[in-house]
Order: structure tokens, then sequence, then C-alpha cells
């Protein structure tokens, strides 16, 4: 962990964590149970995915805490280890045929209610920020625009998807604009790391993803922003056909 960030910050990421690891689980036991799914192969489904999902916490956490993650210079990049599984996740995920399945029963509010985890985020990034732990291109008073889908989601959850007053296209654009603001503060996040590929050269310079617990940022959070706009946007096109 890095000594320097307060406690109060750190508490704050792992509250976010937890409730993104808490909301797959819920829809997941949801989906299953709406499936009708027989108990013992529900409980196995479960216990796979805490399993995959424990595994990856683990081994990201231990590149974090080995400093592996923190030799910049390197070519290409060690912080590669955490994204390309991620975004090999996301892609598998899906693309899965049991993801997809549990899609045809759940409410297609929750996708885009979920992501108004992204406020949190935000705040967190620019506490980040104050406490001069991250660059200011990384937050809302830079070029980080990503509080608009976090602020956004519930009223497109509610007027598109829940009462239906707003036309389910509505939905489809946010979802790909979200896709957007999550890639753009990807790439900025990536463009401030120190080493050859830096072109945001104020300081500091974004290393605190090479620590323990915030590697779970391009690890986790990350991932999961992405995952909810494709499964909703395949939900939505779906229910069209």
């Amino acid at each position: 962990m890095n000594p320097n960030v307060p406690f109060y910050i750190t508490a704050l990421f792992f509250l976010i964590v937890i409730l993104l690891i808490t909301s797959v689980f819920y829809a997941l036991n949801y989906g299953l149970s709406k499936l009708e799914i027989p108990p013992q192969k529900k409980k196995f489904t479960i216990l796979l995915t805490s399993l995959f999902l424990g595994v990856w916490l683990f081994i990201s956490s231990w590149l974090a805490l080995s400093g592996k993650l923190l030799d910049f210079t390197s070519v290409p990049p060690k912080m590669l280890l955490i994204l390309i599984p991620s975004i090999l996740a996301v892609i598998y995920i899906s693309s899965s045929t049991r993801v997809n399945l549990i899609l045809t029963v759940i409410p297609s509010p929750w996708l885009v209610y979920v992501q108004s985890f992204r406020v949190l985020v935000e705040v967190f990034l620019w506490l980040m920020f104050l406490q001069n732990i991250i660059p200011k291109q990384m937050t809302f008073e830079g070029i980080n625009y990503d509080m608009l889908t976090g602020l956004s989601a519930p009223l497109i959850a509610y007027f598109a998807l829940s009462e239906k007053k707003w036309p389910r296209i509505v939905t489809i654009l946010w979802n790909f604009a979200g896709l957007l603001l999550v890639a753009n503060i990807t790439i900025v996040a990536i463009l401030s790391l120190p080493g050859p590929m830096r072109q945001f050269f104020n300081e500091p310079s974004n290393t605190i993803v090479a620590y323990f617990p915030f590697v779970w940022i391009p690890g986790v959070i990350v991932p999961f922003a992405f995952l909810m706009h494709i499964l909703s946007i395949k939900q939505i096109i779906r229910n069209y056909n």
C-alpha cells in the first residue's frame, strides 16, 4: 500500500471495489434464480465465479506488492500484465453464452443504474489529486469527463428503461458515449504513466496504479465500466429484435 495515501481515501477505494463485486454476485444470483438453475449447478457457478475473481485479485495484488509494476522504463511496459488480462476478461465475459443467457432475465435498468458508481470513482480521483498523488488531467478538473456518465446514469435508467418515457435508442447512444468517456480517461491515464509513452509531463506522474490496492483501478474498476456498457448495449439491441 502506498503510504502517501490517506486512510480515508484508501477506505473509499475499498468501498467502491466492494460495491462492484457485491453487485456482480447479486446480479449473478438473481439471474441464476430467475432461470431456475438447479441449486447444485447454481452453487457451482457462483463458486467458480468467486474462484476466478479471487485468483485475479490475488495475482494483481501480488504483482503490485512485489514491486514488479513499478518498472515503467521496460518495453513493453509491465502494466500490460494488468491491462491485457483485463481486456481479455471483458471480451470473454461479454461473449460468454452463460452471461448472455443471464442477460435475458436481468432487468435492463440495472446495467445502467450500476454505472452511478463512477461518481464515487471521480470523487476518489479528485481527492487523490488534492493530495498531489495523481495529475490534474486525470480528474474532472482536468480532461476526465467520466463524472457525466455517473451523474446521468439514474436519469437514463429511469426515464428510458424503467418508465420508457424516452426511446431506447437514447440508452444505446448513452452507452456508446460512456464507452468513449471511459476510453478517454484510460488513454489519459496511460499517457500520464512515467516512461517512453508519457505525453503529459506535469507532475506527479501516474504511478499510483502500480501500488496495492490501486492496481485494481485498471484491474477491476475500468474493465467493470467497459463491461457494463457492452452488456447493456447487447441487451437493448436484443430486445429490439
